[in-house]
């Protein structure tokens, strides 16, 4: 055989090789982050989540902060993140969302796109939270319909 089809053929099996190897990581991650939701709410506590959502930052923080994937789960009451490595948590009240749409990047990111985009006050001031998460426009009326239920319970 032609040394060509050797290389061809080394380089193809390392490739897949890695491939694999990222799938099982990643599956465990999310299998991880499945325990990690289900220690902290009850099934019927989520409307909604994610186990692979893409984290874009936080706009308090500035530009230099890890982005990363994690978790992001909807409840009647928050918007709760959990960013697989390193773990970091991120609770949001939804009454403290000022505005929930979507944007084409944050911070200075983009993967060309929609991302979810919520604005909220912090306690210390307006701050604002992007993530890449499967059907945007869905998880956008999600948490906007949870927001205006948990805003009129507080009334």
């Amino acid at each position: 055989m032609p040394e060509y089809v050797w290389i061809a053929s080394g380089i193809t099996v390392t490739v897949l090789t890695v491939l694999l190897i990222l799938h099982m990581v990643g599956r465990l991650l999310r299998n991880r982050l499945e325990r990690v939701i289900a220690e902290r709410f009850s099934s019927r506590q989520v409307l909604r989540k994610d186990l692979w959502a893409q984290y874009f930052g936080r706009s308090m923080k500035g530009l230099a902060q890890i982005r990363g994937n994690g978790a992001l789960v909807l409840t009647e009451s928050l918007l709760w993140f959990v960013q697989a490595l390193p773990r970091t948590e991120i609770d949001i009240p939804l009454t403290s969302l000022t505005c929930v749409t979507t944007t084409r990047s944050h911070l200075g990111k983009t993967i060309f796109r929609p991302l979810l985009f919520v604005k909220f006050d912090a306690g210390e001031g307006a701050d604002s939270i992007a993530w890449a998460v499967r059907d945007t426009e869905d998880w956008v009326q999600a948490v906007e319909a949870a927001r205006k239920t948990a805003v009129a319970a507080t009334r």
